[in-house]
């Protein structure tokens, strides 16, 4: 499994289940030196760093020290004809090459627990790309966060398949930059916490964003989690349904069947 479930299954003695999950994820980190100051946003805020960046290293390595999570944003083919860089995923690789590709950013980002994509609009609506990334992830032991930039994205279903953790985007704080917009999708991102229980926002490190993330305060029914404390719950929480279902299944295999005479 993911290299830090198992530490929060054992340190994590919140109560989860009474409260709303909230993960946020800033996005494009490592491009310019103002993304260090997102080094001293609340450090349950994960940062997920583009490996091509100029200051990507240095912000994940501080990142870990601070014993906040970091992430892969891995360059993806989208809708346009980007130069996706050294470390850039398309359709145009062929198995080898995409691979290796993902081991180069895993190898170079010890760092990292978890990837998510960059873009990937084209990319993560084909099964067979999507097949290779799952297949070393799980080799690796990290998990996947789909960004959900296509709605017809098979990656979250493709990651099931191989057996990889994986969580999807709810929210874009910021798809549209302005304050008003960026404080009605935030509202958005906490109701779907209570809703649903979880929600995953994704922002970038754009001026307005980082006002309001600044002054994070929560509601008392809201809790930041990170991304592997999310999944060490939701697999804890799968263990408890599985016992549930066993102990159920056990129960009814002991009851006397009912004969006629007996209704």
């Amino acid at each position: 499994m993911v290299r830090v479930i198992l530490i929060w299954l054992s340190l994590c003695g919140c109560n989860t289940a009474s409260a709303g999950l909230l993960s946020i994820i800033v996005d494009d980190v490592g491009n310019g030196y103002q993304d260090y100051q997102l080094l001293q946003l609340n450090p349950a805020i994960t940062l997920s760093v583009l490996p091509a960046s100029p200051y990507a290293k240095n912000i994940a390595v501080q990142a870990q020290q601070q014993a906040r999570e970091v992430m892969l944003h891995l360059p993806m083919q989208g809708s346009r004809d980007l130069n996706l860089g050294p470390y850039g995923l398309s359709t145009q690789l062929d198995e080898y090459e995409f691979k290796r590709r993902v081991y180069a950013a895993i190898q170079d980002y010890p760092e990292a627990t978890g990837l998510n994509n960059h873009m990937g609009s084209q990319l993560t609506q084909q099964p067979q790309e999507m097949g290779w990334l799952m297949q070393v992830l799980n080799e690796q032991q990290l998990f996947f966060v789909d960004s959900r930039t296509h709605l017809g994205s098979v990656a979250e279903k493709t990651a099931l398949m191989y057996q990889v953790p994986v969580l999807r985007r709810h929210v874009f704080l910021d798809h549209i930059d302005n304050p008003v917009s960026i404080y009605q999708q935030w509202q958005l991102a906490l109701k779907l916490s209570r809703k649903y229980g979880h929600a995953i926002l994704i922002a970038h490190p754009r001026p307005n964003s980082l006002a309001l993330l600044r002054q994070l305060t929560l509601p008392t029914d809201i809790q930041l989690v990170g991304l592997a404390q999310r999944l060490a719950w939701q697999k804890q929480q799968s263990s408890s349904d599985l016992n549930l279902r066993i102990a159920n299944t056990n129960i009814n295999q002991q009851r006397p069947s009912i004969q006629d005479g007996d209704k």
